[in-house]
């Protein structure tokens, strides 16, 4: 049997154990061993685990490009004059994608050489008046300096403003220069042209013609196809079972047999909003599905993605040697925490003992938890119940476990 139809049939069985919960019984009449009424029936840790104990957990994810360049049209700089690619073609950083065409950039870099050149003179008129003022303050009778030392004040204080005109002028300049020679748009990154909005190019014409706000969207995007990553989502409720580094297994939703080995890369910080699709994946995920329960997405950097398709929607599990080993989880019910610390009743040399046990997180929503320790995959325990007593005899019938 291949580990997927394993793990789905774990899941199975995780069901009917918690349907079966707090009636123990159903396993007496539902097995070919004769119990007589009133006999105990303690049941291996193991089977009400349902086999979660191996720590294998299965998450639906979708093959993504580790990167992409998305190019939105900036009407700023005019309209799309070439473009020297096409859909499906091969491009390295720095290849030339397409160019623009800006007859209003050029006329209004012509207006902004007009205004710095305007600044320039002014600079030059004021330079000439200043001196001027200083000549004829060194040749005034002294009656004569006062006046002429305010009109030197004022002039030099304009000839400063002249000088910060033209700054501004230039700066204008330089910057309506660097729009118009950058009129070339070119590939950050390595990979395919995987889209090529020509309609927006057509409807720039008609936008300008009209006054029309532009359309807006993705014109353009390259993909990086050198290196790709699975990105899935994780319920909270089993969020903290997942670490940077952790070795998974991506496997094919229509193929499980044929699997990509991975690592986790990035783990969510923040939750995510639940869209259609993601809930969609939901159903093949053995993540609990609580709709009040938040989302978190994660990564996972693939070694290899030959034969895998961007776009594939996969499988995510945990591989053995990342998995959770010897963790236990148990039904709630069959926890008792009447007293300061909760305790399971445990079967131990034929024999009932209240073993004390430390739990940690919850899962399934809520009708399992893990108990982290106190209890090993072997142990026996019974469902609790008003009856039982420590110290009570109780005969461990291996059977009724094979016929289960």
């Amino acid at each position: 049997m291949s580990k997927k139809k394993k793990t789905i049939l774990t899941t199975i069985i995780t069901l009917v154990v918690l349907v079966g919960v707090g009636g123990y019984f159903f396993f007496t009449r539902g097995t070919s061993t004769a119990v007589e009424e009133g006999e105990l029936m303690p049941l291996m840790v193991s089977d009400l685990s349902g086999e979660m104990s191996s720590g294998s957990e299965l998450f639906a994810g979708v093959v993504e490009p580790k990167e992409t360049q998305k190019i939105m049209l900036e009407p700023e700089r005019g309209r799309v004059k070439e473009i020297f690619v096409k859909e499906g073609d091969e491009v390295k950083k720095g290849d030339k994608l397409f160019s623009y065409h800006n007859p209003e950039g050029q006329m209004l870099l012509k207006e902004k050489a007009i205004d710095l050149e305007m600044a320039n003179i002014t600079i030059n008129q004021k330079s000439k008046e200043v001196d001027s003022l200083r000549k004829q303050l060194s040749k005034a009778e002294d009656e004569e300096k006062g006046e002429i030392r305010e009109q030197l004040n004022q002039a030099e204080i304009d000839l400063k403003v002249a000088n910060l005109d033209a700054q501004k002028a230039r700066m204008m300049h330089e910057e309506e220069q660097k729009k118009v020679n950058n009129n070339i748009v070119t590939a950050k990154v390595n990979g395919i042209v995987q889209k090529i909005d020509e309609e927006q190019q057509q409807k720039q014409q008609t936008d300008e013609e009209t006054g029309s706000e532009p359309s807006g969207g993705t014109f353009m995007q390259i993909v990086n196809t050198e290196a790709a990553y699975v990105e899935g989502t994780v319920n909270e409720l089993v969020k903290d079972g997942l670490k940077v580094g952790l070795e998974v297994n991506v496997a094919s939703r229509k193929d499980p047999e044929q699997t990509w080995p991975g690592k986790i890369a990035e783990i969510g910080k923040l939750p995510v909003e639940q869209s259609e699709e993601g809930a969609e994946m939901d159903m093949y995920s053995e993540d609990p599905s609580n709709p009040n329960a938040s989302k978190y997405s994660f990564k996972v950097e693939l070694k290899s993605h030959e034969g895998l398709e961007f776009g594939y929607h996969v499988f995510i599990e945990l591989a053995e040697e990342g998995a959770k080993g010897e963790e236990v989880v148990l039904p709630t019910e069959y926890i008792v925490q009447e007293e300061e610390k909760p305790y399971v009743w445990k079967v131990k040399d034929e024999a009932l003992v209240k073993q004390e046990v430390e739990l940690g997180a919850e899962k399934e929503d809520g009708m399992m938890i893990v108990v982290k320790k106190g209890l090993k995959a072997d142990d026996y325990i019974l469902f609790p119940e008003d009856s039982l007593k420590e110290g009570k005899k109780v005969t461990i019938d291996d059977s009724i476990e094979e016929d289960f």
